[in-house]
């Protein structure tokens, strides 16, 4: 009987890293699926296989895949996290990668590259189409703050989730036009804690190996998080969580780049706390 890996055997104590995902309905009532067929060239030669893209009506640019990453190309993620020793530290649950991406994520770039359809064509075409990585893990009933990426970041954003399912909910802004980033990144997450939300809230089932891209509006006027539950409900279907991974990918807007210093050959991570 296959039973979910603890933290201490994903980072710590075991060699063992097979895991497997678990196949569920996504029920939530707003949203229209498409089915694709998608051949990028990193499925090494492999038939086009089918993947069903998810939108939201009242959310203008938000498309979730659900199984664009096989069982292979999600342990190739975990694999790598693993080896590149992220989390040997229990008190660390956030890794900040900068420049040129790990090697482990570029499979998953290739393939996010390759989708039809995740972002509009000028975001889709540009080079790098990341050039930052965020890898969060998150134990079960934890959460993150809803909020809105910071706006040193330009706009298309993917989430890719691993080893567990959650739920995350969008609440639409009712003001945006005072926030400004100050350098100070919490106090930043913070003030959206202030904002008043319209009594609107979305929830989006994040499950293993699916890929979320946000764009236009709901980029910049939608805040997204994940509330402290160890169990979500969506309608009928309850998600009992367990260790979760989640990958976000961006690019940094180029005036950062060269306020930071920065460029798309150099390469720097950080290992903390996750602070919101």
């Amino acid at each position: 009987m296959y039973k979910d890996p603890s933290i201490e055997e994903l980072f710590g104590f075991s060699d063992s890293n097979e895991y497997e995902s678990t196949e569920e309905n996504n029920s939530s009532d707003e949203l229209e699926v498409f089915d694709h067929k998608v051949s990028p060239s990193s499925f090494n030669g492999n038939e086009p296989i089918d993947i069903s893209s998810i939108t939201f009506p009242s959310i203008s640019g938000l498309i979730l895949y659900e199984n664009l990453l096989t069982h292979e190309q999600q342990n190739e993620l975990i694999n790598g996290i693993i080896e590149a020793n992220y989390f040997d530290n229990p008190e660390s649950n956030q890794a900040m990668c900068f420049g040129t991406l790990p090697s482990f994520l570029l499979n998953a770039v290739e393939i996010i590259s390759h989708t039809p359809g995740l972002f509009p064509d000028g975001i889709q075409n540009r080079k790098p189409l990341f050039d930052q990585s965020i890898i969060n893990l998150y134990k079960p009933g934890e959460g993150i703050t809803s909020h809105v990426d910071l706006p040193r970041f330009e706009d298309g954003i993917v989430v890719i989730s691993l080893l567990s399912s959650c739920v995350m909910q969008f609440k639409p802004l009712s003001d945006i036009s005072d926030i400004e980033q100050d350098g100070d990144n919490t106090n930043y997450y913070n003030k959206f804690k202030d904002i008043q939300n319209t009594g609107e809230t979305i929830p989006v089932i994040l499950r293993p190996g699916s890929v979320l891209a946000l764009s236009g509006s709901s980029r910049y006027n939608w805040t997204h998080g994940i509330e402290e539950n160890e169990i979500d409900e969506v309608g009928d279907e309850k998600i009992v969580r367990n260790i979760r991974v989640s990958v976000t990918l961006r690019k940094m807007k180029q005036d950062q780049l060269l306020l930071n210093k920065d460029d798309s050959n150099s390469f720097s991570f950080e290992v903390k706390k996750r602070g919101h």
